[in-house]
């Protein structure tokens, strides 16, 4: 508690080193999860890092999903500014997962794998689904922002509107090269429907237009035809590429040219870290280590060989 007390999260009644720590009345299910918002949040202020909390149980405070708790907790700072929350979260038990195209708008977030505290911290960079630069797009989320408390720390998380239509992208995003399912696109319709129409200035700002079509058309019926000549993002191809390797290689022109060999190695030799945490061993031996790149080397070929 006493490290608490020194981030800002506890307030000490008196002076007494043995007096009793207050804290702020929950308002997550998790009071847990509220600490490690509320610790996130000192840790980006400390470090200057602008910082939006993203989904989880603020979209049910919004009315937004019904569902009140998230396992992990998502959060969007500016393209560079994840690599600096990570480091400075490593002291408090949280490992980054280092991916071979971090730090680029293909992976749109960074996990920092939770370690004994058991709760993930997923940074995120972009969001997939929108033309607008991501920090151009941060910034317009922050503008409209609205502060809320946790464990008594003030963060910002986005309007009604702008959260509905993340989440909404959340929904219409591929994965692995596969297209939303119906369920997702019925997701997508009643959060849009449930914010309104306010929901529309958001998507033109953003320039969300393209990937958001269905669930608007049903949502809003003609309403939506605004949106009928929106362009979709460039890299939208690639994400419903449905084989890795052909996916992987097609993401490698939407990265810098600086750190595109970096990328390459990394797609079939991960870091010696990332290959603990994929092993769930963070005590693995290097030979054990050495092993695990080798047999990804296989996997690789085995996938090129194969067209997966």
């Amino acid at each position: 508690m006493v490290q608490l007390q020194e981030m800002g999260l506890a307030a000490g009644a008196g002076t007494s080193s043995s007096a009793p720590l207050t804290l702020s009345e929950p308002w997550l299910d998790s009071v847990f999860h509220e600490l490690v918002y509320a610790l996130v949040a000192r840790v980006a202020e400390e470090n200057d890092i602008p910082l939006l909390f993203i989904k989880g149980p603020t979209l049910h405070a919004q009315g937004l999903r019904s569902r009140k708790h998230s396992g992990d907790v998502d959060c969007w700072v500016r393209p560079g500014d994840d690599l600096r929350l990570a480091r400075a979260m490593r002291e408090w038990g949280w490992t980054p997962l280092m991916l071979p195209f971090t730090g680029t708008t293909v992976t749109h977030s960074l996990t920092l794998v939770a370690g004994e505290w058991g709760c993930a911290i997923d940074v995120h960079t972009s969001f997939p689904g929108m033309r607008l630069a991501p920090g151009e797009a941060l910034q317009f989320l922050l503008d409209g922002a609205e502060h809320r408390s946790y464990a008594g720390v003030s963060a910002q998380t986005p309007s009604l509107a702008a959260h509905a239509v993340l989440s909404a992208l959340h929904d219409m995003r591929p994965f692995e090269g596969a297209p939303p399912s119906a369920h997702a696109v019925a997701s997508a319709t009643a959060v849009l429907a449930t914010a309104g129409d306010a929901v529309f200035d958001v998507i033109d700002r953003l320039d969300a237009g393209y990937v958001l079509r269905e669930p608007l058309e049903r949502a809003f019926g003609a309403q939506a035809r605004r949106f009928e000549s929106a362009l979709p993002p460039k890299d939208w191809e690639m994400r419903f590429e449905r084989t890795s390797s052909a996916r992987n290689f097609k993401a490698l022109k939407f990265v810098p040219l600086r750190m595109r060999l970096r990328a390459l190695v990394r797609l079939v030799w991960p870091t010696a870290e990332t290959t603990r945490i994929a092993l769930s061993r963070p005590q693995a031996s290097n030979a054990e280590v050495f092993a695990a790149r080798i047999r990804r080397v296989g996997t690789s070929a085995r996938k090129l060989l194969d067209g997966r």
